[in-house]
């Protein structure tokens, strides 16, 4: 059975002492430790939150300008193709005219050439003519 006496009132203190420098020594570091370890823990994992949030808005940002200059790309290249397909119709309208004046004036030189020709083929059929009559007859035909 327990007996309540002096050793009891002893055990107490000692046990009171015990626990007041376990607690100096012990705990409260361990517990401070502990805390610190967490809200570390805690302050770095809202660090890593926030870097996330900022991660995803410069990618946000990053998608939007890549999208924004590949528009703006497809349209200077659409803006090009029609710029070279007008310059491209200009230049083979130009050809065209070129090659139309070109014509004509062959034609026209042909067409000079041609009532050169035939003057000069006409002036000499003429004198032939009047040669084979010679030859033909013996002598010169009288106009």
């Amino acid at each position: 059975m327990i007996s309540i006496n002096a050793t009891l009132i002893i055990q107490v203190i000692n046990f009171l002492i015990l626990v007041f420098i376990l607690n100096r020594l012990l705990f409260k570091p361990t517990l401070k430790l502990i805390k610190d370890r967490t809200e570390f823990f805690q302050s770095t994992k809202e660090e890593i939150n926030q870097l996330e949030k900022e991660t995803q808005e410069l990618k946000d940002k990053y998608q939007s300008i890549q999208n924004d200059t590949r528009r703006e790309a497809a349209r200077e290249r659409d803006q090009m193709k029609s710029m070279s397909a007008r310059e491209i119709e200009e230049f083979l309208n130009a050809s065209r005219n070129e090659a139309s004046k070109i014509k004509t004036e062959a034609e026209k030189k042909a067409e000079m050439e041609l009532s050169q020709a035939k003057s000069s083929v006409s002036g000499e059929a003429g004198m032939l003519a009047d040669f084979i009559v010679q030859v033909v007859i013996g002598r010169r035909a009288a106009l």
